[in-house]
């Protein structure tokens, strides 16, 4: 993968988490110290990052009934945002692959499952925000967006081209989000994504933005 083969696309879409940055170490840790403040249990070996939070939840503890996950989620997130987000980190030349793409007239965008508040902190403690044309999360409307759903929204809203869109994201929920927006997509494989990423049949697949560079 070259970046010279991006250049018939005219705007860019990213995920975040497992995308542009790499949230292991705080995600974790949110949801350890979340289940221990509320002396729940679960199973570490079914915690997967880049589901949605009320699925990694399920997986997790099963056990748990429907108010208690949602305990856990509304704790989890609590949790995360007191962390300040401090082992967040760009993937390497996320930043430089962003730069490059933007000297070139490309519009970039971010596509995340992630509420909008915690995003926008994300993105501005990165220091890459003002990179991107507009954040699509799923309260950026003030209704409850799946990531698909944003991704049509901000087509129609920027009136853009679907053909000349790239959705860029490291599990099979992107791939498949970014066609439902009838974009093209392009996998990381440093990221998140489980086995059936990789069968995903995206359009472009990379492992680092150093190749890209």
């Amino acid at each position: 993968m070259r970046f010279g083969d991006l250049l018939d696309f005219d705007h860019f879409f990213f995920d975040l988490d497992g995308t542009l940055s790499d949230s292991k170490a705080d995600v974790l840790g949110s949801i350890e110290q979340a289940y221990k403040n509320l002396g729940f249990s679960y199973d570490k070996s079914k915690l997967r990052i880049g589901p949605l939070l009320p699925d990694i939840i399920s997986a997790i503890s099963p056990a748990l009934n429907e108010e208690e996950r949602a305990l856990a989620a509304r704790t989890f997130r609590a949790v995360y945002a007191a962390g300040k987000y401090k082992n967040t980190v760009l993937f390497e030349g996320v930043a430089e692959f962003l730069d490059k793409l933007l000297a070139e007239g490309k519009t970039l965008y971010v596509a995340t499952n992630k509420p909008k508040a915690p995003t926008y902190e994300v993105l501005e403690k990165l220091g890459i925000k003002d990179k991107f044309l507009f954040v699509g999360t799923p309260d950026c409307t003030g209704d409850s967006l799946t990531k698909p759903e944003v991704l049509k929204m901000m087509v129609s809203m920027f009136d853009l081209e679907a053909g000349k869109c790239l959705m860029v994201g490291d599990t099979l929920p992107d791939i498949e989000a970014g066609r439902y927006a009838g974009m093209k997509t392009m996998g990381f494989l440093s990221g998140y994504g489980d086995a059936s990423f990789r069968n995903s049949h995206a359009d472009f697949f990379f492992s680092s933005y150093k190749e890209l560079l």
